[in-house]
Order: C-alpha cells, then sequence, then structure tokens
C-alpha cells in the first residue's frame, strides 16, 4: 500500500551522493559548500550539472571565475560535509574552520581538497535558470582525480574504502549498509 506525500518532498529522490564544492574568487579566496543536487547530463563531452541557490557565496564565486571542483566525500568526512552545509562562508573561512587542505587542480584555478576520494575539476559551459533564485550550472568535466586504492576500472571499490558519503536529509547521512549521524552544529 502506499501513501502520499506532498509533492514538495524532494527526500523522496534520496539518499544521494553528498559532494563538497569548491569555488574560488577573482582575488583567489576559496570557499566549500555541501551539495547534493549535482548529477552528470552527458558523458561525450562529459558534462555535469549543478543546482545552485543564486544567493550563495559559492553562486557568486563560479560566476567569476567560472570555475569550481567537485570534491567526493567518504563517510570519514560526514561531519565536515554537515558543517560545510550549514556554515556560511561569507560570515567564516570554511576551509580554515574545517582543517580542509587544498590539493592543485592540473587544468583550472580552483584546487581541489586533500584526503577526498577524489575530485573533477569543472568549467562552467552554460547556466539555466530554474527558478527566480536558483540555477542550474552546466560545467565540462576537465581532469578527473580518484585514490588509487578507492578506485577501480569499475568505479569506486566500496571493499577497499571507496564509500560514496550519501545524504538522506538534515544530520542524516548513509554509505552501503550503514547509518551514519552528523554532531548537530552549535
Amino acid at each position: 500500500m502506499y501513501k502520499q506525500v506532498e509533492p514538495s518532498d524532494y527526500h523522496v529522490l534520496h539518499p544521494r551522493p553528498v559532494y563538497l564544492i569548491v569555488s574560488r574568487s577573482r582575488e583567489g579566496r576559496l570557499n566549500v559548500m555541501s551539495a547534493s543536487w549535482v548529477s552528470p547530463v552527458s558523458d561525450e563531452p562529459f558534462l555535469v550539472a549543478l543546482s545552485m541557490w543564486t544567493g550563495s557565496l559559492t553562486y557568486q564565486y563560479i560566476k567569476e571565475t567560472g570555475e569550481f571542483t567537485i570534491n567526493i566525500p567518504g563517510e570519514e568526512h560526514v561531519d565536515v560535509v554537515y558543517k560545510a552545509g550549514s556554515l556560511s562562508g561569507r560570515e567564516v573561512d570554511k576551509l580554515s574552520l574545517l582543517g580542509l587542505k587544498t590539493v592543485n587542480s592540473a587544468r583550472i584555478g580552483t584546487p581541489g581538497l586533500a584526503g577526498m576520494l577524489g575530485f573533477l575539476e569543472c568549467k562552467v559551459t552554460k547556466e539555466v535558470a530554474v527558478s527566480d533564485d536558483t540555477s542550474l550550472i552546466i560545467a565540462e568535466v576537465l581532469a578527473i582525480h580518484v585514490k588509487e586504492d578507492a578506485y577501480s576500472k569499475f568505479g569506486w571499490n566500496i571493499a577497499k574504502g571507496g564509500r560514496v558519503l550519501m545524504h538522506l536529509g538534515g544530520r542524516g547521512f548513509t554509505v552501503p549498509y550503514r547509518l551514519i549521524l552528523a554532531e548537530k552544529s552549535r
């Protein structure tokens, strides 16, 4: 038997992989935010779509430089991911506060994050207005970096630590076969 839920309950499409998006301003200031509304949209060329609130600092930085990285966290990053999505980069330097270190990208000026399962270097190709305050950023993936031991020719090697963190909603996260709850922010 089914029950009907509100048509605005987007959690029906969760769990979804959650990512850390790193953006860079023209002046070189970095910001990081959590995002689970990221999806591949083409394989040749490899394009991804990122749904963004246009009032965010990340959106502002992406508009300034036309690039960003998509960083793939594992289960050990659950608290970092939750806090990165709960704090504003306009009020705090999230990378410093969260103890995140960067790794140089090969093709763009925006770095990836050290310690992640991997990261994608992305260059914006198009923007589509979705609503008054939301845009869909379409970007070409120029380079991909993955942890050697966590990735195989078939994708993430779950047996060797390639357990991509997924967002259920709020503080709820999961990886294959295990629920993880983030600490509450203060």
